[in-house]
């Protein structure tokens, strides 16, 4: 399921998710919010000005998607509209674009792409610009049981593509180092022995902040997985969630795996 406005970012969005379900041969389905325009708007405010407004905006996506595009249309809320569709058609990815708001635009609009990482039921893949093979896949790890879960996802993506698996540990010091260099092995020692002669792993440990050092090895890499995982309301609200701020920054596309 592949969220569609008339923005480059959503353009490059369903072109990615167009490549990838050819790949894995699957359903290519989009969804376009209609969010209700404000009040002040009253030259708009007529039902069938409104009518009128919502077909030409469908006749357009139409053709900036091309032929045979199967397109929900949806109102209310972006995000949860996105969701809501995304369960009643049972979809196994969403895929979106990113505005990349900063500073008081992403604090007053919000970030669509964050809102969706938080309670999405299946994987959210966000790209920022032009989708290519994966030829490196990044996938940090945790001690977290969860975090198997990323690894795995990382794995079959990489595998798909015949790319190369980059699993990354992020130690708090040199102290703990040793702890996340086993760590690393015992979470590469789980994953099918298939997958690993395909994606042959090169692992690294790096000291420091996660968010930080997750962004640093992203350089040289095509796509950084990882779980969205709540841990504190109020810290997740202020900060937001690892996969949250990696997202803000993030150079790569990034897929975030639900923990459940």
């Amino acid at each position: 399921l592949v969220a569609v406005d008339l923005s480059r970012a959503s353009v490059l969005a369903w072109r990615a998710a167009r490549e990838i379900a050819g790949r894995f041969g699957s359903k290519l389905e989009a969804v376009w919010c209609d969010e209700v325009p404000p009040p002040d708007l009253s030259g708009f405010g007529h039902p069938a000005a409104l009518r009128a407004m919502r077909r030409k905006m469908l006749k357009r996506l139409e053709a900036l998607l091309g032929p045979g595009a199967h397109i929900h249309a949806v109102g209310g809320n972006a995000a949860r509209s996105i969701r809501r569709v995304a369960r009643e058609r049972g979809c196994d990815l969403i895929v979106l674009g990113t505005h990349r708001r900063r500073g008081l635009a992403r604090w007053v609009l919000g970030s669509v792409a964050e809102a969706m990482v938080r309670e999405a039921p299946c994987p959210v893949l966000v790209v920022s610009r032009a989708w290519r093979a994966p030829r490196w896949v990044l996938a940090p790890v945790n001690e977290a049981p969860y975090a198997r879960r990323g690894l795995f996802a990382a794995g079959v993506v990489a595998r798909a593509y015949k790319a190369r698996l980059a699993p990354l540990c992020v130690a708090a010091d040199a102290s703990s180092a040793a702890s996340a260099q086993n760590l690393l092995r015992a979470r590469v020692a789980q994953l099918p022995a298939p997958m690993v002669g395909v994606v042959k792993p090169s692992a690294e440990v790096r000291l420091g902040d996660p968010v930080r050092e997750i962004l640093r090895a992203e350089k040289g890499r095509d796509l950084v997985v990882l779980v969205a995982h709540r841990k504190s309301l109020l810290g997740d609200w202020v900060l937001g969630t690892t996969v949250e701020r990696v997202l803000r920054h993030s150079r790569a596309a990034v897929l975030a795996v639900p923990s459940r």
